[in-house]
């Protein structure tokens, strides 16, 4: 009987220490992951779009409700522009009128014809008014020319008469000296004339050109207003939130109208690192994203890929009011995740997730040994 109970406690005693063996096998070379674990939440790689109102106005016409597909360069919206039309219709007017009036000046400073660009002639009253400034110009200085043109003529039949009256000796050489004097003066306002008419040509184009390019400006500044009475889409996306939907209301110059968020661009997980797993961090280390939205167990998790690292902390006052300090850092999502029960175009920006970064891998045996060791270090430094 005796014997009998030996033999059965050396079974068991052989068993266990089978067991232990087992084990002790299966911990050495049995790994699990190393992961750090972090809250995050969903990013776009290009963010979401606000539309605004670049100059305000009222709201005309709205194409588009919240959860819309859109184009880039779709109209969303669109406000009243009776008032930015005529104020480009005013410019243009003001723009071809100083074209004209240079067209004009340049003419009668370069003495050629008078002939107007197509952009000029579209406005034809402008055309008249400046033919008819042209042509007074013309005939002004034609008066004057004449009236000179007939005193140099007297002044040369005078000079001829007493030089002929010098040769017999009717007449002084200071007469024929003081006629020659005459003429030259009379040339010389023929000369002036002319030249002081074309001068003042010259001055106005100066003066012209300075007024024709402020109001190229201002008619530009218009025209900007006008083409942004139409709201347009900035990308391809979907309407994420229209603070405003009502028919004539009013947006001022920056007011927000609604977003837009990025369609077929990356999903990123921003992520706030815990300082104290910094050092085990590297660039290009796999990710496993649970989204919160989705139950794991049901829906499961997508692979992902850390990409970004903050170079310094940055902080947070959390709900309690105390300064929370992180590393800000980006799991960019693997489209090539195979989860036919999470898909991606489930997820929206601004959900919440957690994230796992794989750091490397330990044995179960080294996890085991990891608090015993720590503990003789811990008293091999006691004093």
């Amino acid at each position: 009987m005796i014997y009998t109970q030996t033999k059965e406690r050396r079974g068991m005693i052989y068993m266990l220490l089978l067991g232990l063996i087992a084990f002790g096998v299966w911990a050495t070379w049995f790994e699990l992951d190393q992961t750090v674990r972090a809250p995050g939440q969903l990013v776009t790689e290009t963010r979401t779009q606000i539309v605004q109102a670049a100059d305000g106005g009222v709201i005309k016409k709205i194409y588009v409700a919240e959860g819309d597909p859109v184009r880039q360069g779709d109209v969303i919206a669109t406000l009243e522009d009776e008032r930015a039309k005529a104020g480009v219709e005013e410019g243009r007017a003001k723009v071809a009128a100083l074209s004209a009036a240079l067209t004009r000046a340049r003419a009668q400073a370069q003495d050629t014809p008078l002939s107007f660009t197509p952009d000029e002639l579209v406005y034809p009253h402008i055309v008249k008014e400046q033919q008819a400034l042209f042509k007074q110009a013309a005939l002004g200085l034609e008066a004057e020319l004449t009236t000179g043109k007939t005193a140099l003529g007297i002044a040369q039949e005078e000079l001829s008469i007493n030089e002929s009256l010098f040769a017999t000796g009717d007449a002084s050489r200071l007469d024929v000296m003081r006629s020659r004097r005459q003429v030259v003066e009379l040339e010389g306002k023929l000369t002036t004339i002319n030249n002081e008419f074309k001068q003042r040509a010259r001055e106005e184009v100066t003066q012209l050109q300075q007024q024709f390019i402020s109001e190229q400006y201002q008619l530009l500044e218009r025209e900007s207003i006008l083409k942004h009475t139409e709201l347009k889409a900035p990308l391809d996306g979907v309407i994420k939130s229209l603070r405003i939907d009502t028919i004539g209301g009013v947006l001022r110059a920056g007011d927000e109208l609604l977003q837009i968020s990025p369609a077929d661009t990356e999903l990123f997980v921003e992520v706030k690192i815990n300082p104290a797993d910094i050092g085990s961090l590297e660039i290009g280390m796999p990710a496993s994203v649970k989204i919160d939205a989705f139950d794991y167990t049901i829906y499961g998790g997508l692979n992902g890929e850390l990409t970004y690292l903050s170079s310094d902390t940055l902080s947070q006052e959390a709900a309690d009011g105390q300064n929370s300090v992180f590393y800000k850092a980006l799991v960019k999502i693997d489209k090539q995740s195979s989860n036919p029960k999470l898909l991606l175009s489930d997820l929206k920006a601004g959900m919440t997730a957690g994230v796992d970064i794989q750091t490397g891998s330990r044995t179960v045996l080294e996890y085991i040994m990891k608090p015993v060791t720590r503990a003789f270090q811990g008293a091999g430094s006691e004093r």
